[in-house]
């Protein structure tokens, strides 16, 4: 049986960092296990198989933002495409992650940060839990469109 290397069921359209701010805070000592890293994924309205990963971390010196572009293939029924959107958008971004944190921080006083591997199963589970436990928002009606359920008095 031949195997195949590789897979064009996730096709990769961009990979980009978003936003990057870095603060040299000569006092204090690098400590990447403070830090805070959540995820969005974001689908298309039309296109349920075109989606984004958007990444955020934030540690005390360093914030960066990176996103990836993907579309999953037609190839994939829908159920599978669910898994793919959750999982494969995420695996191929976090080494983006660590590759622009590492490139962006080399001529640093720190010599280049080094992110650690990350658990994807402990992130997704962290992020579906961090979302259950925050409170719905409240839907905002239009004023333009509000009906009034006071009547006025004939005069």
């Amino acid at each position: 049986m031949k195997r195949k290397v590789f897979s064009d069921d996730l096709i990769i359209h961009s990979q980009t960092i978003k936003s990057l701010v870095y603060f040299d805070l000569p006092e204090k000592d690098f400590d990447i296990s403070q830090c805070d890293l959540s995820f969005n994924i974001l689908r298309h309205k039309e296109n349920e198989r075109d989606f984004k990963v958007q990444l955020f971390l934030q540690l005390e010196m360093f914030k960066i933002i990176v996103e990836g572009h993907y579309e999953v293939s037609d190839k994939i029924d829908k159920d599978q495409s669910n898994k793919i959107i959750e999982i494969a958008g995420l695996t191929t971004l976090i080494p983006f992650l660590r590759h622009s944190i590492l490139n962006v921080t080399s001529g640093t006083k720190e010599g280049g940060i080094h992110l650690p591997l990350i658990n994807l199963n402990n992130l997704i589970k962290n992020q579906m839990e961090e979302n259950k436990s925050k409170p719905k928002p409240k839907k905002k009606t239009d004023p333009k469109t509000k009906s009034s359920t006071k009547s006025k008095k004939p005069e």
